[in-house]
């Protein structure tokens, strides 16, 4: 009774096991760098300005694009009749049932997403025009004109190798996946600065297999066109700060009464603190919570270089001082 007792409970390991290596042999072909995405997409555009009809984007890119997709939604698919085929006991086999079904979901979300993202590289043309009209604004800032600490805040919180990966960044999904694991809280971002600015700017924001899709083709493509400074002058401009704030400059005159050039090293570690959850860490509503997350910046910039341990005291000390005089304490 021992033995088979052992034998029972090992068995739905060795499905989740499985299952998660189908998870992640998705994942990986879904957004791994196998997928040669901005070239098609490039060829495509050109060729769309050139004699605009939807079907030349599904030819140019469905090639290579549906190809992937097909073949990981395939692969889910049969992974989940392999599972619902294997001879187990009642307990893992309804375990293996369930995953089975949830794999061919995916598979066909995976397809979904493949063909939504296909369709939405009809319109990848627009975002050009996108951003030089958002760059029209009055309020629009350029990156020379936003300091240097305040960059820096950024990307120490959200996205500190920025510079280093493509518009996807697979290991930084998965290192981000264990340091919030083990910090019991969420200190890095899954999604690149690219990802979010594309989302913010061009997508909605809901949480689908087809938005994902789109998002990294849009994602690439944005990256192939502009470059990091410029992406980072995009993402400082067009990003919800909270209190009905978007964009850098609005953020640094709702929250401090100044321009963005004239904030202080904690000022910018609250703006780059407060995309994460910009309703939820509104200064003026939750100053505990606020000053909690600015700490948390100020920390990530001490780590990667960004300051010194005399200016983290310093900013500490300091704290943020709001436009209606109620100041944020830090320490």
């Amino acid at each position: 009774m021992r033995k088979k007792k052992q034998k029972k409970s090992r068995l739905p390991q060795i499905v989740g096991l499985t299952v998660l290596f189908i998870l992640l042999f998705i994942g990986w072909n879904m957004l791994g760098p196998q997928l040669e995405i901005p070239k098609p997409i490039s060829q495509a555009t050109d060729d769309f300005k050139k004699n605009p009809k939807i079907e030349n984007i599904i030819d140019l890119t469905g090639n290579q694009a549906k190809a992937v997709t097909d073949k990981v939604g395939d692969a889910a698919k049969t992974a989940g009749k392999t599972l619902k085929d294997t001879n187990l006991p009642d307990n893992a086999g309804k375990l293996a049932d369930s995953a089975a079904k949830g794999a061919d979901k995916l598979g066909k979300q995976v397809k979904q997403g493949g063909d939504s993202a296909l369709v939405k590289v009809s319109t990848v043309w627009h975002v050009e025009e996108t951003v030089n009209s958002l760059r029209s604004n009055p309020d629009w800032i350029s990156l020379r004109k936003i300091p240097d600490h305040a960059r820096k805040a950024l990307l120490a919180i959200e996205d500190h190798d920025f510079y280093k990966h493509g518009a996807l960044d697979i290991t930084g999904i998965v290192r981000a996946a264990f340091v919030n694991l083990k910090a019991g809280e969420v200190r890095q971002g899954g999604s690149t600065l690219t990802q979010q600015m594309v989302k913010n700017v061009f997508l909605s924001s809901e949480q689908t297999m087809a938005r994902k899709a789109e998002e990294a083709v849009l994602a690439t493509w944005v990256e192939r066109k502009y470059s990091k400074d410029e992406v980072l002058e995009m993402y400082f401009n067009t990003t919800y700060f909270g209190a009905g704030a978007y964009g850098i400059r609005d953020a640094a005159k709702k929250y401090f009464g100044k321009d963005p050039s004239q904030m202080t090293l904690p000022e910018s570690a609250m703006l780059a603190a407060m995309p994460y959850a910009p309703s939820a860490l509104n200064p003026y509503e939750n100053p505990g919570g606020c000053a909690k997350r600015v700490r948390l910046v100020l920390k990530e910039m001490l780590k990667y270089g960004y300051i010194g341990n005399t200016e983290l005291k310093e900013a500490l000390a300091k704290g943020v001082t709001l436009k209606n005089g109620r100041t944020l304490l830090l320490e």
